[in-house]
């Protein structure tokens, strides 16, 4: 009798649904590591948004500025090397740097070479108002835009939001137990491609506009005459972290794309199939059927 071989059909339907619920478990595990991994893509971006170390000068670099660039004060001559007519040439006293939100001269704070750069005396750094256009105090100069200093911090701000957008996606639904059965996937695929290319138009910007006078990098590093030219400056840790961040979110939304053609389709409550197991016919039965078959 083969009949104790044979699963009953209680064994049946637990066994299909603890396949089901270890597909679910194995999709949901997936969810969790790709909202993880797109938490550190946008704290990537923030961070390079934040922090200004995208280029520095080192201390002891020769800062050479534009006599039309400093405020008309004759007392420059005390504290530069005139180079010629127009140029005046100042010795970095400390580490400078700018990045996509702003810049710190390499000098001392209420230094007098910050004075006669900047017009007025106070700090050294100078950092973005993201909501400068929207805050204007009565009595200040009204803000304009400049397309080589606003063009690529806003674009950058707008990757970093459609990241946390997609982030926020992220944590509704794909670290929801029943994952395995939405096209969530496909949604991150677009969304994480669509950040990252943003992203990386406002940094793209930042170096394309560099020969600017007005751009960060025109403004701190010297000897730049093209286009993506760093003159006397360094690449920084900021610029990087930046560069981490982004290639993290293209390899996830490439991730992505994979996970959603292998992600099956259904309803998110689809119930457990059950199969029925009909046992075998008893070894009477079968002699009796043999035996009528052969009257």
């Amino acid at each position: 009798n083969c009949n104790h071989l044979m699963p009953t059909r209680s064994e049946a339907v637990v066994s299909t649904q603890s396949t089901g619920n270890l597909r679910r478990m194995n999709s949901n595990n997936r969810g969790i590591v790709l909202c993880f991994l797109i938490y550190l893509s946008l704290c990537s971006t923030i961070i390079s948004i934040i922090e200004m170390p995208w280029v520095t000068i080192p201390a002891g670099s020769s800062m050479t500025v534009n006599m039309t660039d400093l405020v008309m004060n004759r007392t420059a001559y005390q504290f530069a090397n005139v180079s010629d007519g127009s140029n005046v040439t100042f010795i970095a006293t400390r580490q400078g740097f700018c990045g996509i939100s702003g810049y710190c001269y390499p000098f001392e704070d209420d230094s007098v070479i910050v004075s006669l750069l900047t017009g007025e005396w106070g700090q050294r750094c100078n950092q973005m108002d993201p909501l400068a256009p929207f805050t204007t105090a009565e009595g200040e100069e009204p803000w304009s835009f400049s397309l080589p200093k606003h063009a690529p911090f806003y674009t950058c701000i707008a990757g970093a939001v459609f990241l946390v957008l997609t982030w926020i996606v992220g944590v509704c639904s794909c670290c929801n137990y029943d994952c395995g059965y939405c096209t969530i996937y496909s949604v991150f695929a677009v969304l994480l491609a669509f950040s990252c290319s943003v992203f990386l138009a406002g940094a793209t910007m930042f170096f394309m506009f560099s020969d600017d006078p007005a751009s960060c990098i025109g403004r701190i590093c010297s000897d730049v005459n093209a286009p993506f030219s760093l003159g006397r400056c360094d690449l920084g840790w900021s610029m990087w972290v930046a560069v981490a961040g982004t290639a993290l979110g293209l390899i996830l939304s490439v991730a992505a794309c994979v996970l959603a053609s292998k992600t099956p389709l259904g309803s998110r409550n689809k119930p457990n199939k059950i199969i029925e197991v009909q046992p075998g016919p008893s070894r009477g039965q079968r002699h009796k059927f043999i035996t009528t078959s052969s009257a």
